[in-house]
């Protein structure tokens, strides 16, 4: 499905103001979450972020540091998973 023109600007300048600059590997696991979303009506957890995208942790936190999936659920705008 992928991202309308404005969800995308909306995601950039929510990450700005948390000091992440989106590069390609951000917006894929973004893309990912939102495309969780839609069909789960839940945001997806680490676990399941791992395995959609194939990646260790140790990526995921680089690319959104701290708790990526909280990270995940600010910038898009979509809710906390019931598990975090």
């Amino acid at each position: 499905m992928g991202l309308s023109q404005a969800e995308r600007e909306a995601i950039m300048d929510r990450a700005r103001e948390r000091g992440i600059d989106l590069g390609e590997e951000h917006w894929y696991l973004l893309e990912l979450s939102y495309d969780y979303y839609r069909k789960h009506k839940t945001i997806c957890t680490l676990r399941t972020l791992m395995k959609l995208s194939g990646w260790e942790k140790k990526k995921i936190y680089k690319l959104f540091p701290g708790n990526p999936v909280g990270e995940i659920s600010k910038i898009t705008g979509l809710p906390m998973p019931k598990e975090c």
